[in-house]
């Protein structure tokens, strides 16, 4: 883009002339070098780009050293994309270089490399073009950095939250557990030498009670953290969520495996876990569907969950701006859940054509 009218007299300037006055006018550096890699023009971007260096090679930056941006190795003299687009004579668009000038000044550029052809498909030079995006390099790598912060806390406040999960159901399954058993046994036990006397009925009634209380406890211990997830893997403990549904009358929950059982490192059994126990309340409470099908395959480098329901359907991305607007992480939780187990997690869904979850886990899984 121009940044600046032209002078009047450009309108009537020699071709030659004309373009060098377009030249000077662009923001981006232009650099025009011949076949050996000496210079021909310089537009005043370029110019200043290399703090003045107007003699310095378009290949080798006499003064300068050059490093690839990405990984910080240096450029050998061959590598310079000046080079390379001669030799092959093809263009080499958009990589990134650092540099450092003569002023001892590091910059990051954005530069593409053009080979002129000439009569008879001679190449005659190249054309350098050259963009400073050193602010924006540096943003880049904060961004990048703050995300791997952010990354390594969720993955810690995951770790905590499930540890401390287990914690729980260990002490429900141990503690109250224990207790609510052997309470029934007491009851039972009263039950039976209430006989057909006035105590009989609230004996019964009571024992039906700490039926009720076990259930639960067993029911809550297994949303916190199913005790099957961590000593027989996630088909156990997958088997064991639906099984605590119970038999509903309006929902049929199918769950399907292909392939051997394998256990997986258990951060992907927790995460793939979270997400089919998630995905599946949602179909719940949301889809007013009337079958949801839970479908994972094992293999010994792979594992896939799917969870499919025939519900009402919606637009996935309206949706999860609504549900992070009103503080609602489940969608967002699911992807995050996958992505720091190194998995990945889609969403497809649409209006009138129900919901599938697919989290994919490339990772190492062993014969139980």
């Amino acid at each position: 883009m121009i940044t600046s009218p032209l002078p009047a007299r450009a309108r009537h300037a020699p071709p030659q002339t004309l373009f060098t006055q377009v030249l000077a006018h662009l923001p981006e550096g232009i650099w025009v070098c011949d076949v050996q890699s000496h210079t021909l023009h310089r537009n005043p971007a370029a110019i200043a780009i290399w703090d003045g260096v107007r003699d310095a090679d378009a290949s080798r930056f006499p003064g300068c050293l050059g490093w690839w941006a990405d990984t910080g190795r240096p450029i050998g003299d061959d590598e310079w994309g000046t080079t390379r687009a001669l030799k092959a004579g093809e263009a080499v668009l958009d990589e990134r270089v650092e540099i450092e000038t003569t002023e001892g000044v590091r910059k990051v550029l954005l530069t593409s490399y053009i080979p002129l052809k000439g009569g008879g498909g001679a190449r005659p030079g190249c054309l350098v073009l050259i963009k400073d995006i050193t602010a924006l390099h540096r943003t880049e790598h904060r961004l990048h950095g703050a995300e791997m912060s952010l990354r390594a806390l969720s993955q810690r406040l995951l770790q905590v939250q499930e540890a401390e999960r287990q914690r729980i159901a260990q002490e429900l399954h141990d503690d109250i557990g224990q207790v609510v058993a052997a309470m029934r046994l007491h009851l039972a036990h009263m039950a039976e030498m209430a006989g057909d006397g006035p105590m009989a009925g609230i004996a019964t009634n009571v024992l039906q009670m700490s039926d009720q209380l076990g259930s639960r406890v067993r029911q809550i211990g297994l949303g916190l953290r199913p005790l099957e997830l961590d000593d027989f893997g996630v088909m156990a403990a997958l088997r064991s969520l639906v099984a605590s549904l119970g038999r509903l009358p309006a929902l049929v929950v199918r769950l399907q495996a292909e392939g051997t059982e394998l256990r997986y490192p258990p951060a992907v059994e927790t995460a793939a876990f979270r997400i089919a126990q998630e995905a599946l309340s949602n179909a719940m409470q949301h889809s007013a569907c009337s079958a949801v099908h839970i479908r994972v395959t094992m293999a010994p480098a792979l594992l896939q969950l799917t969870v499919t329901d025939d519900g009402v359907g919606f637009e996935p991305g309206q949706a999860r701006v609504a549900a992070l607007r009103d503080g609602h992480i489940g969608l967002a939780g699911m992807q995050e859940r996958a992505r720091l187990a190194d998995g990945t997690c889609e969403l497809r869904s649409e209006a009138g054509q129900g919901t599938t979850v697919h989290a994919v886990f490339h990772t190492d899984g062993v014969a139980p």
